[in-house]
Formats: structure tokens, C-alpha cells, sequence
């Protein structure tokens, strides 16, 4: 199957393109059946055999998405059934989905903070009487005799 593609030529560093017609199994700068212009990306020069290139499209030669976008550049008579290629678009309503999935979460966890209570005792209270509280808690539960920190023993009181 002939294919209309863009073979690179060109210094390093410095690429220009023949636009060829070549056999699909190639390499893309392999041998090829014919030149059917060039391209040079660094000036936007572009020039094209119209009439080999619709000779060979109408012969049914596939173009590659940029000669595909390089020949409507230059106003060259496309076949109906040339289309230009893009990217599944399923992957994008995916993205939508879950992007739908997480606005409608966030709606629900700003819903679920407004029927919170405003403050319970627990946030009230201050670092060192939740300390206290919570080695007091797990003492109890120990079955542990521990003195209550937040306050004093002194001789007198035991």
C-alpha cells in the first residue's frame, strides 16, 4: 500500500523534509516511489506537485496526519475519504466522568461539614487537658492507679 509521508533530510540539528510517496513497509527515509514536494519547518516553506499528489491520492495513497494537514495548508483538493486522525475522544469523557464524580463528592462532603456539630467538648478543651484526659482514659481501662496530672499532691493531702 503506497503512503504519502514526510521523509527527513537535512543537516544535524537543522531538519527539512522531502513530502514522498512510498511503499508502507519501508522506512520512512527509505526508498520511495516518488518526490512529491518538501518542507522546511524552520521557514514554513512548503511547495507541492499538486497534480502528482492528487494523481496519487486518487490512486488511494494514504497520507499521514501531517501531509494531511500540510496539503489543506497549501489548498490541495482532498478525497472524501481522507480524514485526519485524532485521539480516541474516550479517554477524555473518562477524565469528564471522573471529574463530574469528584465535584459531586465535594458537594457532599461540604454538606455533611454544615450538619456537623459546631464544636464538640473534645475540640473545647486545651492540649494538656486532653493529654491528661487520655492517659486518665487508658489508665481506667489499664486498671492502673495514675494521679491526675493537672493537679498537685503535696504532703498534707495524702
Amino acid at each position: 500500500m503506497l503512503v504519502i509521508r514526510l521523509a527527513r533530510t537535512g543537516r544535524s540539528k537543522y531538519p527539512t523534509y522531502r513530502i514522498v510517496a512510498a511503499e508502507s513497509s519501508r522506512p520512512a527515509t527509505g526508498r520511495f516511489v516518488e518526490i512529491l514536494g518538501h518542507y522546511n519547518p524552520h521557514t514554513k516553506e512548503l511547495v507541492i506537485k499538486h497534480e502528482e499528489t492528487e494523481k496519487r491520492l486518487s490512486q488511494g495513497a494514504q497520507p499521514s496526519n501531517t501531509v494531511v494537514k500540510l496539503l489543506t495548508r497549501d489548498k490541495v483538493v482532498l478525497p472524501a475519504w481522507v480524514k485526519l486522525k485524532t485521539k480516541a475522544p474516550k479517554a477524555v469523557a473518562a477524565v469528564e466522568e471522573s471529574v463530574e464524580v469528584t465535584e459531586t463528592e465535594a458537594a457532599a462532603d461540604a454538606e455533611g461539614t454544615e450538619d456537623a456539630p459546631e464544636a464538640s467538648d473534645a475540640e473545647a478543651l486545651t492540649d494538656e487537658t486532653r493529654v491528661a484526659s487520655t492517659t486518665e482514659e487508658a489508665a481506667a481501662e489499664a486498671g492502673d492507679d495514675v494521679p491526675n496530672i493537672n493537679t498537685t499532691e503535696t504532703d498534707s493531702d495524702k
